[in-house]
């Protein structure tokens, strides 16, 4: 048996009851008070994203051997249409070699690309960088360890290995960057760096912001 809830029209010239049934879904006062932080967060971050010119870049590094990955922020003008500054933080891993670091650079646009839609730039920065190193070779060519293993059956097991030196360096360096690239207003770039002085290597990146 469905129970109902009367209601009275406040026109006193026209009484109208109005009957709704109790098992009728009301809105959850609850659910929409949650969604409002919810939302109001996310529009947050978009805001964030968009005013720091916020996005992503990967590539390879060679001397030595990583990939690289990480996230950078685009500031400018900076005195000049042609200039901009943009930081950014990477991770960077190879078989021997784990880099993290963070570098400032300034770019500026060619002026021969400015009205095109690839621009060309030229850049320099500073790099500082956190480096871990880490290998193992043979102590020598007679190192060997002999390890003999008896069974409850009696039964035994030789086994050789070779003896290795663990190698473990950590370092902080910082560097100067050098750069050349091409980039569009959309925000994706192709870009060569090399960096000088620190953890010297070459590395080719292409990014986009989002």
């Amino acid at each position: 048996m469905v129970s109902s809830i009367t209601l009275l029209s406040s026109d006193a010239s026209a009484q109208t009851a109005v009957s709704i049934p109790s098992d009728v879904p009301r809105p959850n006062a609850a659910v929409s008070q949650q969604q409002g932080p919810a939302q109001g967060a996310q529009n947050a971050v978009k805001g964030t994203v968009k005013r720091f010119n916020i996005g992503v870049q990967g590539g390879v590094a060679v001397n030595p051997e990583m990939i690289v990955g990480g996230a950078y922020a685009d500031f400018g003008p900076v005195f000049s249409e042609a200039v901009t500054i943009r930081p950014d933080v990477y991770v960077a891993g190879g078989e021997i070699t784990t880099e993290f670091g963070f570098d400032v650079d300034g770019l500026y646009a060619l002026k021969w690309s400015m009205g095109n839609d690839w621009r060309t730039y030229a850049g320099a920065g500073a790099s500082f960088a956190l480096s871990h190193e880490s290998f193992e070779t043979p102590v020598d060519s007679s190192g060997t360890t002999t390890t003999t293993t008896t069974s409850s059956t009696g039964s035994t097991t030789t086994a050789t290995t070779q003896d290795r030196f663990d190698f473990s360096d950590t370092d902080f360096e910082v560097g100067l960057n050098l750069l050349f690239g091409a980039r569009n207003p959309k925000g994706a770039f192709f870009e060569v760096r090399a960096t000088a002085f620190g953890v010297a290597n070459v590395k080719f990146l292409a990014g986009f912001r989002f």
